[in-house]
């Protein structure tokens, strides 16, 4: 839930409430940040400039209720174009079982890799197609409702929710071809057990 108050005194300029801001969201941005890429690094340069941009442009939203809409959807654009420069980093770290751990605070990475399941289902997500793969991550890792995602990535409802059943598809067939690490049950019911659609 969005603390509009913190929002309102943000764009006032109160430095202690983007300090209260950033503590709220930097987390579970950073999250968001290395799922995409897979790469410490880079999520933390993702991080830095998107609250930079945050705080630069944040007297221009108009409604601070919608902040969570509006912050995602800057820092899903940074995390593409990061993404695209950074493809062949981001390979590598993805196949790299010995990833750094976040400090601090952004500590979120031991949760992340807290099993061989987790890593090879980020594994394969990252197989996906761009919108896909912000669709899954949107709405699995950050809970973020089809009408988030819909003003997050300016399409249609209706096209977040065939893009969670395209991608939850692929993701079966990825996970059903290696059955020796990824048992054909856990396959099939993975995500399906993790979240129900939910508007």
């Amino acid at each position: 839930m969005v603390d509009t108050d913190i929002i309102t005194h943000c764009q006032q300029g109160e430095e202690a409430a983007f300090d209260a801001l950033y503590k709220t969201y930097a987390t579970k941005a950073l999250r968001t940040a290395y799922l995409f890429v897979g790469n410490k690094n880079i999520a933390e340069d993702i991080i830095q400039e998107a609250f930079l941009e945050c705080y630069r442009d944040i007297k221009k939203l108009r409604n601070p209720e919608s902040f969570q809409v509006w912050f995602n959807r800057l820092l899903v654009r940074i995390c593409w174009r990061m993404a695209s420069m950074e493809r062949k980093v981001i390979t590598e770290s993805l196949d790299d079982n010995g990833m750094e751990r976040l400090t601090d605070q952004q500590d979120v990475l031991e949760i992340i890799e807290a099993s061989q399941e987790s890593r090879i289902i980020r594994q394969a997500i990252n197989q996906l197609s761009l919108p896909l793969k912000t669709t899954m991550i949107l709405y699995y890792y950050n809970d973020m409702s089809i009408k988030e995602i819909s003003q997050i990535m300016n399409c249609f409802q209706g096209t977040v929710k065939s893009r969670l059943l395209n991608g939850r598809k692929k993701l079966a067939k990825v996970l059903k071809s290696r059955p020796d690490e990824f048992p054909i049950n856990n396959a099939s019911g993975v995500f399906e057990r993790e979240c129900v659609v939910h508007e």
